[in-house]
């Protein structure tokens, strides 16, 4: 057989492997498409599902207590005052930002995050597309396989996911596939397999394509820089984050640093689905609610939140595994924390960072956006299509690589910096820095060294958090202590 001979029976395999994936997507749950035992886990062990679907093995309560009537009785008074909001839409900024602090009903959800998220304004615009994706992709997406796996994976423990080929199985699919299409750049990468699957929780198949697309490409949320090749956004995002903590989290930045706790070790699904896996479920989608309508610095200030709120027991800890096992399991079973006291703390910390110039980090560079015009087809070139693993490199990746190795020697230098700690947050925080030191990593990250720095006083107290600066000093470069991906 011939090279070329070779290269066609690999493209038909691969062609009719899609296929197959797809049709038994079609079939759903017709009788006839059998799916292995282990593929539909028992509903048995279960003995609680919760608002959200999701399933638990507890029993289910024999009374309501009286906070939950409370709530319930809260939440019927908010869907009134939301569905009058909702009928004046847009609503006074002001009246719409305490009422998404204050928490949008679930009742109410899907069109408040439509609206958020303009998405029925996109679907007007774009007739047909969607469904033209959605066959484009039948015939030409090369993610199908991958997708597929990630699909049978996700939120399994939720009903409206657990059953192979469900409805929100194959929606998700679809949906995923489409995206691949209408992306071509981006494609799929596996953490929009979960973005898209909160989303279908409250929203349609189209609705949901439309609300992933704004999430990706506009620039208030731009994920599209999260997901693509080298992840640039995770870089920018990780660097701000660390320099957050340098400021005002001194004794936990360098508890972190001498445990080897890098801030990609847990900040990754933090950032890239908006902490959902990560805390308990009803807090994340309180968070959602507000990057929708904020934007992508919520994330940076969700994720010291989060640590401040549990430097105490974070500062116990000592070492890494422990360390991350606390903020990637302990804290999604038990936050600790209500999900009203949380998102105040989460307020407070943003007007804090906005306050200290903090709230918002240095500007994207434009490889964190779409360079190819959205909803053009691009053919996949012939490795792609017989689905051929690289084995090398790319330019992107030797650079992440790089730019992990040049963390750790940061890393070290940390631990060795002159630094006088108090016994308490508030300690006071000496640093010398040569003139000439730099970052590494600002190329990539797309920051620049400023001409200044500063030695800092900052104080948190309980839940109420103050930041007191002092003492600025001149002419001195900042410091910037850039993480790795």
């Amino acid at each position: 057989m011939t090279d070329g001979e070779q290269q066609e029976a690999l493209v038909k395999r691969a062609e009719d492997e899609r296929e197959d994936i797809f049709r038994r997507y079609e079939l759903g749950l017709d009788p006839s498409n059998v799916v292995d035992s282990w593929e539909n886990p028992s509903f048995e062990v279960y003995m609680k599902t919760d608002r959200y679907g999701f399933l638990h093995d507890e029993r289910l309560p024999t009374t309501r207590d009286a906070q939950e009537t409370h709530r319930n009785n809260v939440e019927v008074e908010r869907v009134r005052k939301w569905v009058k909001m909702l009928k004046q839409w847009p609503p006074p900024p002001d009246k719409l930002h305490k009422r998404i602090y204050k928490g949008v009903p679930d009742r109410v959800k899907a069109e408040v995050w439509m609206n958020l998220l303009n998405i029925h304004q996109s679907m007007e615009k774009n007739p047909g597309v969607y469904a033209r994706m959605l066959q484009l992709a039948r015939k030409y997406s090369t993610e199908t396989r991958q997708i597929d796996a990630d699909v049978n994976r996700q939120f399994r423990d939720n009903i409206a996911f657990r059953e192979r080929y469900s409805v929100k199985q194959c929606s998700l699919f679809n949906v995923l596939n489409a995206y691949s299409i209408y992306n071509s750049e981006l494609g799929y990468c596996q953490g929009m397999a979960c973005v898209a699957g909160v989303l279908l929780l409250y929203l349609h198949e189209e609705e949901t394509f439309w609300a992933l697309n704004s999430l990706i490409t506009d620039q208030k949320y731009g994920m599209h820089g999260l997901f693509i090749e080298g992840f640039p956004k995770l870089t920018r995002f990780i660097d701000h984050h660390d320099r957050i903590m340098s400021k005002i989290m001194r004794k936990l930045h360098k508890h972190f640093t001498k445990h080897n706790v890098d801030a990609l070790l847990y900040a990754i699904k933090w950032f890239f689905v908006v902490f959902v896996e990560r805390v308990p479920f009803s807090l994340s989608l309180r968070v959602w609610d507000i990057f929708m309508l904020d934007g992508d610095r919520v994330i940076l200030s969700m994720a010291i939140t989060i640590l401040y709120l549990h430097k105490d027991d974070l500062l116990r800890l000592k070492d890494m595994d422990a360390i991350i096992e606390y903020l990637q399991v302990r804290l999604h079973k038990n936050f600790g924390y209500s999900d009203d006291d949380a998102i105040q703390a989460l307020e407070r910390v943003m007007k804090k960072l906005k306050d200290l110039k903090l709230d918002v980090p240095p500007p994207a560079k434009s490889n964190e956006f779409p360079s190819r015009k959205l909803g053009d087809f691009v053919e996949a070139d012939m490795e792609k299509k017989i689905g051929r693993r690289r084995n090398d490199y790319t330019d992107a990746e030797k650079q992440v690589i790089t730019d992990v190795i040049s963390r750790q020697e940061q890393n070290a230098i940390e631990v060795q910096s002159t630094v006088s700690y108090e016994t308490s947050e508030c300690a006071t925080v000496t640093l010398t820095v040569p003139e000439d030191s730099h970052s590494i990593r600002s190329s990539l990250a797309g920051t620049s060294v400023a001409s200044h720095g500063s030695s800092e006083t900052m104080s948190l107290e309980d839940n109420n958090i103050h930041l007191r600066t002092a003492n600025m000093l001149q002419n001195t470069p900042q410091r910037e202590m850039l993480l790795g991906t």
